[in-house]
């Protein structure tokens, strides 16, 4: 029996031993022969080795070697974006070595000189900034009624006595919602070897505070959906999202921390209250959008709105009810260890500075936001996992924008 890297495992290859999620779910028993859906599964549910009965360690054939001209460009191209970052920190520099090779692996020509949205020239800032300041500095936003279904599912997850069923049935009421969900947890992003064909089934399998979660991040998203054009391009926009809830997720996996739905919706719903933003106030924002002078789109919101999408999104969930543990891990996505559990939120920063990195969707922002050392050691991670974690959260990524509505 020998254990051996996930990365190293191939079809056709023997379980010497029961392999488990984190949770101690059974994934393959032993003795049973691993295929190409296993190795799926065991990627997306953080298994980082297995034994098998015959460790075959040959590594597959290496990537197509990528032009050395085109990876200096996007280098050159994507270094001022990590201008706020230490590069020479190990996890930074592997950060960035994934950007360059994603992005070059995109390249050419059209894709290269996306990077370029990171080194405009400076706008300077409108003449009525400072009235601008005086007027927003009461943040007196009328937010959003919650959702009559948000509201249905959380008070149901409030409810000790509440049952799966009762899960079920609000989230059926709703076709939409229903299907969407379900072509989800039937794809591989969930990896489960038979078809899921109902929610109650859903919740049997997954947990009711998982589907719940699940649930409740796609109608957020959806009550924010029709920004106009001109303010912000949201399909970009539900495009980082996804990235950043795929990326937290399966780095929530590799860590051994539990509740991996749970990350996945802190992810997506990280930057909720720059949707709010976008949505309320329609005539700052782009101007704001345009001032990619030093410092960042974080910074810049507190120096022109008087308050940041952190805070915004702080005053919405509480208005909304959500519960602590998911809320805490967006509101301190940007200062994760002032979080009740900073592990988790430190999951959430992770996520969004990769997925900013590689290029994946937009945010808004034009600096790669700055890696918080700390809480980076709190997650006892090994910086070379990233190589691992991206192409998975890729893969999935590309089926999850042909489902979510933009």
């Amino acid at each position: 029996m020998a254990f051996i890297p996930i990365s190293q495992v191939k079809p056709g290859m023997i379980l010497s031993a029961d392999a488990a999620d984190v949770n101690g779910r059974l994934l393959l028993a032993k003795g049973q022969t691993i295929d190409a859906n296993h190795l799926m599964v065991f990627k997306m549910w953080g298994v980082s080795d297995v034994a098998v009965e015959q460790a075959d360690t040959d590594m597959p054939d290496a990537d197509k070697p990528l032009d050395p001209a085109i990876m200096r460009r996007v280098a050159e191209q994507l270094r001022p974006a990590f201008a706020n970052n230490d590069l020479s920190h190990p996890a930074v520099a592997e950060i960035f070595r994934q950007a360059v090779l994603h992005r070059a692996r995109l390249a050419p020509p059209a894709r290269v000189g996306a990077v370029t949205e990171f080194s405009r020239p400076p706008s300077p800032p409108s003449s009525d900034g400072a009235a601008r300041r005086r007027n927003l500095q009461s943040r007196d936003i009328q937010l959003p009624e919650i959702p009559s279904m948000i509201f249905k599912i959380n008070d149901i997850i409030a409810d000790p006595f509440s049952s799966a069923d009762d899960i079920a049935q609000v989230i059926s009421n709703s076709p939409g919602l229903s299907a969407l969900l379900l072509r989800i947890v039937n794809s591989a992003f969930y990896g489960f070897p038979s078809r899921i064909d109902s929610i109650t089934r859903a919740v049997t399998i997954i947990g009711s505070r998982e589907v719940s979660a699940l649930a409740v991040g796609v109608i957020t998203m959806e009550v924010f959906k029709d920004i106009p054009k001109n303010v912000f391009d949201m399909r970009a926009f539900i495009h980082h999202s996804l990235a950043c809830g795929v990326l937290a997720r399966i780095l929530a996996a590799s860590g051994n921390i539990r509740n991996t739905e749970q990350m996945f919706v802190s992810g997506l719903l990280h930057d909720i209250g720059r949707m709010v933003i976008f949505h309320y106030f329609p005539d700052q924002a782009p101007a704001m959008l345009a001032m990619t002078g030093t410092g960042s789109l974080y910074e810049q919101e507190k120096q022109v709105l008087g308050f940041r999408h952190t805070e915004i999104a702080a005053d919405l969930f509480e208005k909304w009810k959500f519960p602590v543990t998911l809320s805490q891990n967006i509101v301190f996505h940007h200062r994760p260890m002032a979080a009740q559990d900073p592990v988790k939120a430190a999951v959430v920063h992770l996520a969004d500075i990769l997925a900013h990195g590689l290029g994946e969707g937009k945010s808004g922002e034009w600096r790669i936001p700055t890696l918080d050392a700390t809480a980076w050691e709190k997650l006892r991670l090994s910086p070379h996992i990233l190589s691992g974690v991206i192409p998975q959260a890729l893969h999935h990524l590309g089926f999850l924008m042909t489902v979510f509505p933009a």
